[in-house]
C-alpha cells in the first residue's frame, strides 16, 4: 500500500470541473458519506475488519457547488514561477528568482503586470537597470492570472497523469 498521506484525490464539482485535491482520509469520508462518485481508483486501499475500500484518484460531487473561481490570485513566488511556466521570461531557462521589471527604485510596483520569473543570469544583467538600457526582451507580457488558475496553484507543475483529463479545461 501506498503512503496515504501523499496520494491526493482529484474532487470535481457536478459539472465535472476540478474544484479541489483531497487527502485519502477526505476523499473517503465523502466516498463514505455518498458525497462523491468515484471516476478512477487507485491501487490503495484501506482495510477495516469488516471491508476493503479502494481510494479514489478522481471523485465527483453528487450536487453542485458554487466556486470561488473569480477569487483572487495571491502574488507570491509559487504563482509567478506557475503563471510563467517556471522558465525565464527573459532567456527562457528554468527560472530562479523573481525580477521586477520597472525595479522597485525607479517607482515600479509590485505587481503582476510588472513581475516575473527569472533565471540568476539574467537578474544579474538587468540588476537595478529599466528593461531598455539591458539587452534583455520580455518572451511575453506579464498578466494577471485569471479563471481557473488557482487549481494548477494547488496541483503544481506535475499533476498525476490520471487526472489530466479532467484538467484540460483547467
Amino acid at each position: 500500500m501506498g503512503n496515504l498521506n501523499t496520494q491526493k484525490t482529484l474532487i470535481l464539482n457536478s459539472t465535472f470541473q476540478p474544484l479541489s485535491l483531497a487527502t485519502p482520509q477526505r476523499a473517503l469520508s465523502l466516498l463514505l458519506d455518498k458525497k462523491i462518485n468515484v471516476l478512477k481508483e487507485s491501487n490503495n486501499e484501506l482495510r477495516s475488519v469488516n471491508q476493503s475500500i479502494l481510494i479514489p484518484k478522481v471523485g465527483v460531487l453528487t450536487y453542485y457547488v458554487k466556486a470561488p473561481y473569480a477569487r483572487r490570485v495571491a502574488l507570491n513566488r509559487e504563482n509567478i514561477f506557475i503563471r510563467d511556466s517556471f522558465c525565464c521570461q527573459y532567456c527562457g531557462n528554468a527560472s530562479e528568482s523573481i525580477d521586477h521589471i520597472i525595479p522597485k527604485s525607479k517607482g515600479g510596483s509590485h505587481e503582476w503586470s510588472n513581475v516575473v520569473a527569472c533565471c540568476k543570469k539574467c537578474n544579474l544583467l538587468k540588476a537595478d537597470k529599466l528593461l531598455n538600457k539591458t539587452i534583455l526582451k520580455l518572451k511575453k507580457i506579464p498578466n494577471t492570472p485569471e479563471g481557473n488558475f488557482w487549481i494548477k496553484a494547488i496541483i503544481g507543475n506535475n499533476p498525476d497523469p490520471d487526472w489530466m483529463e479532467y484538467l484540460i479545461t483547467a
